[in-house]
């Protein structure tokens, strides 16, 4: 007879969280799709294992990627009753302890961690003779702190450099064989991969020197020193017989050869993660590491939990839409099944600009909340930070109280004010680059005197963020025309810090949180997907990122795009994500199967009619723009499979009509077509045309 505890440990568990829970495997990889009890099974197996005398709380590790998630785990656990407390940290606080003790058990004096890699990259810059061409200015504004054009052009170098040392860290490379990877994966490096592979190996050196680490050795050294240490190494195996590891989708190389070394034959391994909430790959992230794991650890048991409880069928459906073109990839995650009954019909909006989304968005929220409704039960996801500025004033404007998620009221502080003011007293032409490379100039020299600060340290990321955002989407702006948005557009964006407000925040940041109403705003290309993301790999991590943000909802879903964003002066015109025709298609054929009310019906019609104009529907085609449609469709499915991703994410069937039926002769003609756009052309223009010209 089980225990009154652990009864309660086991109560309301379905049969794939039970038996995730009680498994008495010493490997086991738990498959956790958005919504299926993720965390509540981690911590219940942690509370079973302890509770049944099958682990003791003190030998046990439970390692997630974020203090919140570290600390939620063991307020849970805490919650169950147990007596014992278990340790639960994110990678870097448990390298940095196994660092620690191995430093103490060896006499050895202690490293010294660095926040910044800036002034030791530059010193190995200088120290290799490496010299920028940049004409030299000897003009300094001593009161504003503006650095010369070579000052610029040497942080700038710097700042890429740093990328490019942590890009290399995180994958597990060293400076030998950094030069090969970099020219494979055809990096957009400031100098040479010899030159910064020369840079990358002197910046080691003199941190060795002077007895420093950056956060990416804590990882490496207790690595290494679990690996070259046999003894401490065999204490170290004692100490965490249980370990336990959140979010496995997210890991990188050097986190897994730290879990390597973490285990042996007698360590109990248990890992949770979703393939498909896998977003993470500009940090060397790599979900194929889940796959590896079951393979090489063939006696270990996988537990899928495919069971959703936090949306509805229709939003799931929608959501796992975007992934049947990779249904039966070999690291794709769970294919969801809902918990809760019907719910409304997801609606796709266009408008004519970005104001009118942002007003539209806040009055739609506002009528969404109904009786004993929380403000914070809505929601408004954007790709990026920049997005939610003119939100938030709509939301201002319409009376509604929103905030966005996580940032403080940065741009009322005094460092961010004596910022923005620099910015208005710029007087040379710095634009785009140059402008971000000034920025992070007087950013980095700001913060020396803001060592004991977090929070200043918070206000300067959130600014230089926004910047980074904002001269993304208008690279050709100046000085003063960002200074001017940041007063008039940005000045919006401070915390209300309400205790009920909409939550305003980015894809990213939404991971692992969840409400009733979802707002999923600037759906357009260039946007969703991102602008940079060219390769198969990147192009997918975009579709896992929309998925997440969708999956977000409870119960309401509506996708919103703009035919034009404004940036002062500047007015972009824009065309829908490629993601919106096949989710418009997705949203048509739940309204057949679930509703046949005209109502219902209208609301597909009007979101069919937000994606199409007079150019994208049907038309009676001549022989040669027949032609011209199997030579564009011949030519997609070529591409789509050179890229690995399906055909609808390179031109949308409806595209590939106008332009048959348009016979554009030239880049500037093929723009202007609904569908394609300048990021499409950019891309695949001179191929279209060809298509066009020679029709095979």
């Amino acid at each position: 007879m089980a225990s009154k505890q652990v009864q309660e440990i086991l109560r309301n568990l379905n049969s794939e969280q039970l038996e995730a829970v009680t498994a008495s495997d010493h490997l086991l990889i738990i498959i956790a799709g958005a919504g299926s009890g993720k965390t509540r099974v981690l911590t219940r197996r942690i509370a079973y294992r302890i509770a049944t005398g099958d682990a003791n709380a003190r030998h046990t590790l439970a390692v997630t990627f974020t203090k919140k998630a570290a600390t939620e785990v063991k307020q849970r656990i805490q919650s169950l009753n147990l007596r014992e407390q278990i340790e639960a940290h994110t990678f870097h606080a448990a390298a940095l302890r196994i660092l620690q003790r191995h430093w103490e058990s060896r006499e050895i004096t202690p490293y010294e961690l660095i926040e910044s890699k800036f002034r030791i990259v530059s010193e190995a810059i200088h120290s290799m003779g490496t010299h920028t061409k940049t004409r030299k200015s000897s003009s300094k504004s001593v009161k504003t702190g503006f650095m010369t054009e070579h000052e610029i052009a040497s942080k700038s170098l710097t700042s890429g450099i740093i990328a490019e040392i942590e890009w290399a860290k995180a994958r597990g490379l060293t400076p030998r064989s950094y030069p090969d990877a970099a020219v494979r994966q055809n990096r957009n490096a400031p100098l040479t991969s010899t030159e910064i592979a020369e840079i990358f190996a002197r910046y080691e050196e003199l941190k060795s020197k002077q007895r420093k680490l950056d956060y990416d050795d804590l990882i490496i050294g207790a690595t290494r020193v679990l690996t070259s240490d046999p003894m401490f190494s065999a204490a170290e195996h004692y100490r965490m017989r249980h370990l336990y590891i959140d979010e496995f989708q997210d890991i990188n190389h050097i986190q897994m050869n730290l879990v390597n070394a973490l285990i042996d034959d007698r360590t109990d391994l248990c890992v949770v993660g979703d393939p498909n909430q896998a977003i993470y790959s500009w940090n060397g992230a790599d979900p194929s590491l889940m796959t590896w794991l079951q393979s090489r650890h063939k006696s270990g048991r996988t537990v899928v939990l495919s069971h959703n409880y936090r949306s509805t069928p229709q939003v799931l459906r929608l959501a796992q839409s975007l992934l049947k073109s990779h249904e039966n990839d070999s690291q794709a995650g769970p294919k969801l099944i809902a918990n809760l009954p019907d719910g409304p019909i997801p609606v796709i909006r266009a408008f004519k600009d970005d104001r009118t989304e942002a007003q539209s968005v806040a009055r739609l929220a506002k009528h969404s909340r109904q009786p004993g409704m929380n403000w914070n039960d809505i929601a408004v996801l954007a790709r990026t930070n920049s997005q939610l500025i003119p939100i938030q004033k709509g939301f201002k404007e319409a009376g509604v109280p929103a905030f966005l998620a996580g940032e403080s009221d940065y741009l009322s502080q005094s460092e961010i004010r004596a910022l923005v003011n620099s910015l208005e007293r710029q007087n040379t032409m710095l634009r785009g680059s140059s402008l971000i490379a000034w920025l992070e100039g007087i950013v980095e020299k700001t913060l020396l005197n803001y060592a004991e600060s977090s929070s200043a340290s918070d206000n300067f990321n959130i600014f230089m963020e926004l910047s980074r955002d904002y001269l993304s989407s208008a690279p050709g702006a100046d000085a003063r025309s960002l200074a001017l948005w940041l007063r008039t557009e940005a000045q919006q964006a401070a915390d209300q810090s309400s205790s009920d407000a909409v939550t305003l925040t980015t894809f990213h940041k939404a991971k692992g949180l969840e409400w009733r109403t979802v707002f999923i705003v600037g759906l357009e290309d260039g946007l969703v997907p991102i602008s940079h993301a060219e390769t198969s790999e990147a192009l997918l991590e975009e579709q896992r990122l929309l998925y997440v943000a969708i999956t977000r909802a409870k119960r309401d879903v509506t996708l919103t795009w703009a035919r034009q964003r404004n940036f002062n002066e500047r007015h972009l015109k824009r065309e829908p994500s490629p993601y919106l025709p096949p989710l418009q298609d997705e949203i048509h054929r739940i309204s057949g199967q679930i509703a046949t009310s005209e109502h219902a019906l209208s609301v597909i019609r009007k979101a069919r009619h937000s994606l199409e104009d007079e150019s994208s529907r049907k038309r009676d085609l001549s022989e040669n723009q027949r032609l011209v449609l199997s030579s564009l469709r011949l030519w997609r499915a070529r591409k789509a499979k050179e890229l690995g991703v399906p055909s609808h994410l390179i031109l949308h069937d409806f595209v590939l009509e106008s332009v048959a039926f348009q016979e554009p002769g030239s880049l500037e003609a093929l723009s202007k077509i609904a569908g394609v756009g300048r990021v499409k052309v950019a891309r695949f223009g001179p191929e279209l045309l060809d298509c066009v010209a020679r029709p095979s």
